[in-house]
């Protein structure tokens, strides 16, 4: 935010906390097994993707896909998603950044998982929308993206993906 004006700074900080909250919301209506609220939270030609079922990754484009694949996926008081360590790089009406969800459960019979998004959002007709969203596991096996949190492909260290302790 150098040299940047007021405007430019409140701007920014409106965007910041404004894509917090979509990020909050998403895990609400989640929790709560309303899939369709999720969907609304997406742009209408946003991308979904994640780890499936611990089998494959796949790619959900736009609320017909979206909609189809959290139908099957998300019920009320299973799974409870809790968002935190916000990143987010706004410029102009467009963000990227990256976000850490732990996922608490009521079933006995399901693990818990946490892991992180990799977001970038875009505000349409005065709404935050994801425009991307894309799930990567960290529990119960690091999966790696590959790309920073501003989605750039990874530099320096976390590059070195079989650095172990000791």
């Amino acid at each position: 935010m150098t040299n940047s004006t007021d405007g430019e700074i409140l701007h920014e900080l409106l965007a910041r906390e404004r894509i917090k909250e979509l990020r909050a919301l998403y895990g609400w209506h989640a929790a709560r097994g309303d899939y369709e609220s999720i969907v609304q939270l997406f742009a209408p030609d946003g991308v979904f993707e994640a780890l499936i079922f611990e089998r494959e990754r796949k790619t959900y484009c736009g609320h017909e896909e979206i909609r189809a694949f959290l139908k099957q996926s998300v019920f009320p008081g299973i799974v409870f998603p809790l968002i935190h360590n916000d990143i987010i790089r706004v410029k102009g009406n467009e963000a990227v950044g990256s976000c850490a969800m732990e996922s608490r459960t009521s079933q006995p019979n399901l693990p818990m998982f946490a892991g992180y998004y990799h977001d970038r959002a875009r505000l349409i007709d005065g709404r935050w929308l994801f425009t991307e969203r894309r799930f990567f596991r960290y529990l119960p096996q690091f999966e790696r993206s590959g790309l920073d949190f501003e989605g750039n492909p990874e530099k320096g260290l976390a590059l070195q993906h079989d650095r172990k302790p000791g």
